[in-house]
């Protein structure tokens, strides 16, 4: 049981750091979103001139969610198998969404800082 515990350590270590990392992730997914929001208003099918690099950022950052969601679970896998594909759900989830909730919350800033 001694030789077990410093390894399950680190596996609880490694998962928190997993953790912050996606949080990170998510919240510069956020970020990205509400900065194309400001500079670009509204919806398209084709970005505008200059659009186009945010949107490559956009969609760097919602694949490096969904890979540190993926080895997030890999981790909590050998935790708790339970919980499997639940970050990787998640990030799905918040990274396709990520372009509607970003829209909404700088409206709902702009709307109220005037």
């Amino acid at each position: 049981m001694a030789d077990n515990e410093p390894s399950i350590q680190k596996i609880d270590e490694t998962l928190t750091l997993l953790k912050k990392i996606w949080v990170v992730f998510l919240i510069a997914l956020y970020a990205a979103c509400i900065y194309n929001e400001l500079r670009f208003p509204g919806f398209r099918e084709e970005p505008l001139k200059g659009e186009e690099n945010l949107w490559n950022i956009q969609r760097v950052l919602y694949f490096g969610l969904l890979g540190l969601g993926l080895l997030t679970d890999i981790v909590q896998t050998r935790i708790d198998r339970d919980k499997a594909f639940m970050y990787l759900f998640a990030s799905l989830l918040l990274g396709g969404l990520s372009t509607l909730v970003g829209a909404t919350q700088f409206k709902v800033f702009n709307f109220i800082l005037g």
